[in-house]
């Protein structure tokens, strides 16, 4: 599979390197970065510490992005995009922001996006799985279209660009429609709930359109991943 299944809560994997960034970028003094620490230890404190604009500032603007994990990489780019596009909703930040990080990008690389990585450009393939498919496997077929087409149109839209134009492929709105239509069929899945994702699965669909836009114009304006 393209990634593996997105489980919640970017912060739990951040990396000794990324509390450390975390600390540089905000406390100003060592009284500061000792209250830092302390508040660190409190996930909800966590949360609210990861929406400082500070962090991004220092993350893209300041070029500080080097050695942070894909997981903070992409959680502090993808809350700041989204808050900006007026969607506040946390739980739909962190899961694209596991979809992303997960998808195994590394956070300053330029690179192109082999073909051969993905399981498949055609969202006829994932129909047929589903078609042969039983219910239990239809739920993480669901998923992976999804999250294959999220990446693809949040993060590679010039590629779908380019790619419609030459060989009539179908546009980054198509495959918009198609991260929706499945992401809404997951959430109603009964395994949703065992996931403990039929809330966040169908809020990620209504805002997915908002948000697609939002992070075409921040990978076009802040970051360089050849397509």
């Amino acid at each position: 599979m393209m990634t593996r299944f997105p489980r919640p809560g970017s912060w739990y994997r951040f990396t000794n390197s990324d509390w450390q960034f975390i600390r540089d970028a905000l406390a100003l003094t060592s009284r500061d970065r000792d209250s830092l620490m302390t508040l660190l230890d409190d996930p909800q404190a966590v949360k609210m510490i990861l929406d400082h604009p500070k962090l991004f500032e220092a993350m893209l603007v300041n070029r500080r992005a080097a050695f942070l994990s894909p997981e903070l990489f992409f959680f502090v780019l993808v809350r700041h995009t989204l808050k900006r596009a007026g969607v506040d909703d946390l739980e739909v930040a962190d899961y694209l922001a596991v979809v992303c990080a997960d998808f195994g990008l590394p956070a300053t690389a330029e690179q192109k996006l082999p073909e051969h990585r993905l399981d498949s450009l055609y969202s006829v393939d994932y129909i047929t799985a589903l078609e042969n498919a039983g219910p239990h496997k239809r739920f993480f077929i669901h998923v992976q279209c999804a999250n294959q087409f999220l990446v693809l149109t949040c993060l590679y839209p010039d590629f779908l660009h380019r790619r419609a134009e030459r060989r009539g492929a179908p546009d980054v709105d198509f495959y918009e429609q198609v991260v929706v239509s499945h992401l809404e069929a997951a959430g109603r899945h009964a395994l949703a709930e065992e996931f403990e994702l039929e809330e966040t699965l169908p809020h990620v669909a209504t805002a997915f359109p908002q948000v697609r836009r939002a992070m075409n114009h921040t990978v076009r304006e802040y970051l360089s991943l050849g397509a």
